[in-house]
């Protein structure tokens, strides 16, 4: 049976979402915690920012994992296609929400130990 045109969207909504999900991932690769406080704030700001990109996408992880259900109720025959590629979402978005989680304590303590620093000074 030829795939669908719903079919073919979801596989290429998951790969565009996959996408945008490594593209964040690739920004939180950076180490850097800042050097002072003014850095960490800064930081810190593009962290928040970076979140709110996380809660656009977490938004339309949870659109394909329903469009994924429905479809597999409709297309018995692409269940293993679609499963494994909502597999593959679920992966990645787990990934990059853990690794978001780790760099914002990271940049806490960072600004935790240079407000230290500051008022030591």
């Amino acid at each position: 049976m030829a795939t669908s045109h719903e079919v073919q969207r979801f596989f290429r909504d998951a790969d565009e979402t996959i996408d945008w999900i490594s593209e964040k991932d690739r920004t939180l690769d950076n180490d850097n915690v800042g050097s002072d406080l003014t850095g960490v704030q800064r930081l810190q700001r593009k962290h928040d920012g970076l979140e709110r990109d996380l809660h656009a996408i977490e938004a339309k992880v949870q659109q394909l994992d329903a469009a994924a259900q429905d479809l597999v109720d409709r297309h018995p025959d692409q269940e293993e296609a679609i499963r494994a590629k909502l597999s593959e979402i679920t992966e990645n978005w787990t990934g990059v929400t853990d690794k978001a989680n780790g760099r914002k304590a990271k940049l806490l303590d960072s600004y935790d130990y240079q407000k230290f620093l500051a008022e030591f000074r």
